[in-house]
């Protein structure tokens, strides 16, 4: 991946770990909102390891119209709502401090659910995650001829090393969506001056994770991380 490549894929990063605190900051949103958004920008983030981790099958080369722009907006927009689909799934157990902290708040979840901001905050994640994917596709596909075998170009990269390193992206992740249980229960024990400043925080560490992955991966476990 060059400079500018990786450039790109942690401003997608960033910009999906940065959507929850919009509506919580800047539209006077609510905790629950934020958490339930925060959930779902986890459980994409699990979705996108998941759907990038290479087989030896994977293509290495695409048919060279793969590159026009109207197809590649149309492979976002498929990969967004498919990765959408499934991430909100995930991050409904995944939400359940969410729920917990709603309730214990009153919490209104019809108007909740109904408000505008809270859908579309979704779903410019889920876009942006699509985008993340169809750039990471990019980085190791190669464009060739029509009608060119799918496996004609050489392989980009070292699919061993990259599984590997797949590997120990999950087990982070999870271990990070075991860190979103502990935000909830700050937030509730804080109040409204841990509001101000744990979001952030986290939204920060998030952020860090992707852009540094090597170093974010030593700070957990051994036994989270593949060697062999």
């Amino acid at each position: 991946m060059t400079g500018f490549q990786r450039v790109t894929a942690i401003a997608l990063d960033a910009l999906r770990h940065a959507l929850p605190l919009v509506p919580f900051y800047l539209r006077r949103g609510n905790v629950t909102a934020y958490l339930l958004l925060t959930a779902f920008d986890l459980s994409l983030g699990l979705m996108l390891i998941v759907g990038t981790t290479r087989e030896r099958g994977d293509r290495t080369t695409v048919d060279p119209r793969a590159t026009w722009l109207a197809l590649r907006l149309t492979a976002v927009l498929v990969l967004g709502i498919f990765l959408g689909l499934v991430a909100a799934i995930i991050s409904l157990p995944m939400g359940i401090p969410a729920f917990i902290f709603g309730a214990a708040s009153g919490m209104d979840w019809p108007a909740l659910l109904s408000r505008p901001g809270f859908w579309v905050s979704a779903a410019v994640m889920a876009l942006v995650t699509g985008a993340r994917a169809q750039h990471n596709f990019e980085t190791v596909t190669t464009p060739g001829k029509i009608g060119t075998s799918p496996y004609a170009a050489p392989v980009i990269g070292n699919l061993e090393q990259d599984r590997r390193r797949s590997k120990a992206a999950y087990a982070a992740q999870v271990t990070i969506i075991a860190s979103y249980v502990a935000l909830s229960y700050l937030l509730s024990v804080f109040g409204r001056s841990g509001l101000f400043v744990l979001p952030i925080v986290f939204a920060t560490l998030l952020v860090f994770y992707d852009a540094r992955p090597d170093i974010g991966q030593r700070i957990f476990p051994k036994l989270w991380r593949e060697t062999k």
